[in-house]
């Protein structure tokens, strides 16, 4: 009897390391492809900023040259000269309608300049978040042993699957990926969170600003109820 209590807690010792282990591994490649595309996006970012800047440079340069030129031809002919002046006068017209649409191009480089450094800064808060809410989950994995039965992993379907988490009502395609990063990936998952817990998954997701979402539970067990009514009696 002793050396089946023996085999028996070394099996469940084994199936909750083994549990420990697979989250952590799933954990991490979710946060590695996550990281990945944030490197690329970034990598994008910051190469359509160096462009712009060169662009920008080179509009400078333009105006400048415009500018010198407009002080040459400023001078006024004499008397004499009466018709060249009318062709001088013609030409700086033109000179200045091309100044000024350099100066628009040169704004909108400006202002494309000010919205890729916002997007850049963006794009790393976002990595930090997931750094940090990969950190988060890692050490959730090693201090919180899986509470759910291997029986109950055997024989539910639920532990296998994925639901479709924009169906819930105030989740998008953006905020449910976050989500799918931090291992939420059903329906169930929601429905069984606290207001505690919410409010953990809202700032953990950057979603301060955002109106409260305490409706994702109730939504997520209403669909959860319609997917799987067999499992509720």
């Amino acid at each position: 009897m002793e050396y089946l209590a023996v085999q028996m807690s070394v099996f469940w010792g084994g199936a909750i390391v083994g549990g420990v282990l697979l989250g952590w591994w799933f954990t991490q490649f979710f946060y590695r492809q996550a990281a990945n595309a944030c490197h690329v996006e970034l990598l994008g970012l910051r190469r359509n900023y160096e462009d712009s800047t060169k662009e920008n440079s080179q509009l400078r340069y333009k105006l400048q040259q415009l500018d010198g030129m407009l002080r040459k031809i400023s001078t006024l002919p004499s008397d004499a000269e009466y018709g060249q002046f009318l062709q001088v006068r013609k030409k700086l017209e033109k000179i200045r309608l091309q100044y000024q649409s350099l100066l628009d191009k040169c704004h909108q480089q400006q202002k494309m300049l000010a919205r890729l450094t916002t997007e850049l800064q963006d794009s790393k808060q976002e990595l930090m978040s997931l750094q940090v809410a990969f950190s988060q989950q890692h050490s959730g994995l090693v201090t919180k042993p899986p509470v759910v039965s291997v029986a109950l992993q055997e024989n539910n379907p639920l532990t296998d699957k994925r639901d479709d988490l924009t169906l819930i009502q105030g989740i998008n395609q953006h905020i449910a990926s976050k989500l799918q990063a931090l291992g939420i990936v059903t329906y169930r998952q929601i429905a069984e969170c606290t207001e505690d817990d919410i409010h953990s998954i809202q700032r953990t997701l950057g979603l301060e600003l955002m109106p409260p979402p305490e409706g994702w539970v109730q939504h997520a067990y209403s669909l959860f109820q319609q997917k799987y009514p067999p499992l509720l009696a």
